[in-house]
Order: C-alpha cells, then sequence, then structure tokens
C-alpha cells in the first residue's frame, strides 16, 4: 500500500460497511454455480455475513482483514449474532455495546450521528438485511459457524490460498496499491480463476495502472458491472451526500475465460 493509505492496523476503525450490500448481493446473482467458497476483505464483517446469508450452497465464507481490531470486531458479532434471537435483540446488542464506541469514534473526527441515522443507514444506504428482517437474521445465523476469520492482508492470503476461492471481494483496496501491488493483487486473484468484485474510488492515484493490471491478469469487465454501479447507494455513489463519501465506481471482472449468468 501507498504511504497516504488509511492506516488499517491503528486509527482506521470500521465499526459498520461503507458500501451498499444490495449491489453485492446483486454481483454474486450473476454467477452459476453460485459461489460456495467466497473471500472477503474484512472491515466490520456486516458484508460478509449479509453476503454469504443469501448463498443456498456455501461451503464457508473466510475474513481476511490484517487489523487486529477488525479480526476481533468480528469475533464480537459473529458472537452476538449467534446468541440473539431476533434481530431486535440484534439492534440492542448494537445499540448498548458498539454504538457508545462508535460515538466515540466519530467524536474524534468532528462528527456525531445519532442511533437512530446510524440504523437507518445500515437499512436504507448500506442496505443490510440481517440487522432488520428475521428471515434474512436466521439466514445470516445459519453461516456464523461455516466463517473462517484470517489475520492477513488480502494479496498475501490469496497467493497463499490458489483454488480456494470462488468469488473476491476486495472492496476499495486497489485504491492504495502501487503498481507492484496491483499487478500482485490481481495475479493472486487470478489464481484462484473467481471473480472479483472491488471498488475505486477518487482516492486512487491512477485508475489506468488499476485497469492495465487487471488485463495483465486476464480479467475483463462483467457486462452487467455498469449497471451494477448504477444502482450503488453507499461509498462511490454520486447520490451519497455524506462527508465520508467519495467518487467512485463499482467494478465485477470475470477471468476471461469464465462463464457467467448475465
Amino acid at each position: 500500500m501507498n504511504p497516504a493509505g488509511p492506516d488499517w492496523g491503528g486509527g482506521s476503525r470500521f465499526y459498520l460497511p461503507n458500501e451498499d450490500a444490495g449491489v453485492v448481493r446483486a454481483a454474486l446473482g450473476y454467477f452459476r454455480p453460485r459461489a460456495r467458497r467466497p473471500v472477503f476483505v474484512g472491515g466490520s464483517g456486516m458484508m460478509l455475513l449479509e453476503a454469504a446469508a443469501g448463498l443456498p450452497r456455501l461451503q464457508r465464507a473466510t475474513f481476511v482483514d490484517v487489523a487486529d481490531f477488525q479480526c476481533d470486531y468480528f469475533h464480537r458479532l459473529r458472537r452476538a449474532l449467534a446468541g440473539c434471537a431476533t434481530p431486535g435483540e440484534l439492534r440492542t446488542w448494537f445499540a448498548d455495546t458498539v454504538y457508545p464506541e462508535l460515538c466515540r469514534h466519530h467524536q474524534a473526527r468532528g462528527r456525531a450521528y445519532g442511533l437512530e441515522q446510524v440504523l437507518e443507514a445500515l437499512r436504507q444506504t448500506f442496505r443490510l438485511r440481517f440487522f432488520f428482517d428475521p428471515a434474512a437474521f436466521r439466514r445470516a445465523q445459519a453461516v456464523v459457524d461455516r466463517v473462517v476469520p484470517v489475520r492477513a492482508d488480502i494479496a498475501g492470503h490469496l497467493a497463499a490460498t490458489p483454488q480456494a476461492h470462488d468469488f473476491i471481494y476486495a472492496s476499495n483496496v486497489p485504491d492504495y496499491l502501487g503498481r507492484d501491488g496491483l499487478a500482485a493483487f490481481f495475479a493472486a486473484c487470478r489464481g484462484h480463476a473467481a471473480p472479483v468484485y472491488l471498488l475505486l474510488t477518487s482516492a486512487c492515484a491512477d485508475p489506468e495502472a488499476v485497469r492495465q493490471a487487471w488485463e495483465a491478469a486476464g480479467y475483463a469487465p462483467h457486462p452487467a458491472a455498469k449497471g451494477l454501479d448504477a444502482r450503488n447507494r453507499g461509498l462511490g455513489s454520486p447520490r451519497l451526500a455524506r462527508p465520508w463519501n467519495r467518487p467512485g465506481t463499482v467494478h465485477l471482472l470475470v477471468p476471461q475465460d469464465a462463464r457467467s449468468t448475465p
């Protein structure tokens, strides 16, 4: 990662997703057979739980994050999800346990959000269903024991486990990779012959270098990528007026010899 990237191991903390889970669910739905062994850049872990809950033949979902805080937070979230009986109980856990930490985190950055604002963002902006819908909650509970947490950087994990994954959610990690890092990342993705979902934002210094790197690794855009980008409500959406948002584009990439169902 370049020196201007976030402090993944220190000050950067993700209690919530900042991307649109509805778009990720839609991306996963384009592929047949459905993904069974996806891998997700971790963050809060909510994106993984939401997306994995919609995969009917899931074998395992791998959570990968380099930051101690994110791995520990995801452990707390999984434990809470497994121990709650309803979405309402999960929201109560969040309000009592996570929200006070989130407030302190926001206050240190000069921001303040009420609990109802946060929950509304989870529902409407990030389109998480398992916090609100009983059926989605039960599906998320059902996959908790099939989640494998890994404390590592995503490129290193992918390079070390070829053919292990059939869908790669990379979030906006490529925003912060230089040319060598991009080449290594996409080469590692290609070792899995798996589709890649990523978001490039204005934090990316050289979007053309990213495109060149995925092409060199044998990737091409999925025909549905533009439609996914148009539906995006989260990070990167031009319709999202939040101080933390920045312009961006959703990319769904497939190995050029792969087949998918648009």
